[in-house]
């Protein structure tokens, strides 16, 4: 009789480690769900930043240079390409995050009556690699976000 008490005894500790198990990698899972949220918000900041900072025309640099957004390298050292105050405005609001797997698009629309462009937009897209069992499982090994802003020049 009392070899039985013992069975049931073990199952149920086992039963207990696995839902612990199992409530951990959920509770990590969240976690990571949750800065990849956060990424994406940082994201759409930085996009926001380089769309108006293009609009407001602080641009000084060489236009017959590369800007820094389309150089290899060019959102973290932007010193030797043309738009630099613009890619740092993106880096300034990506909130710590590493720019290195940020890739910057912009395109501009069609000049107005004084030549200037009227649309400014900026496309941040970000390869983040997932590190949580479970989210991998979902998502694959990386993310991929993706934020555009557009802003009308002044």
């Amino acid at each position: 009789m009392l070899g039985g008490v013992g069975k049931q005894s073990g199952q149920s500790v086992i039963a207990i480690f696995l839902s612990l198990s199992i409530l951990f990698g959920v509770g990590v899972a969240s976690l990571q769900l949750a800065g990849l949220a956060l990424r994406s918000w940082h994201l759409q900041e930085a996009a926001t930043a380089g769309a108006t900072t293009l609009a407001h025309g602080l641009r000084v640099d060489d236009p017959t240079r590369q800007p820094c957004w389309e150089a290899a390298g060019g959102l973290e050292q932007p010193a030797g390409y043309s738009e630099v105050e613009t890619c740092q405005a993106i880096v300034a609001h990506l909130g710590g995050l590493d720019p290195g797997p940020a890739t910057v698009h912009v395109k501009q629309a069609l000049p107005d009556a004084q030549g200037r462009p009227t649309l400014y937009t900026v496309t941040i897209i970000y390869h983040d690699p997932v590190s949580s069992p479970l989210l991998r499982l979902v998502l694959g090994p990386t993310m991929t976000s993706t934020s555009e802003a557009t802003v009308v020049g002044e």
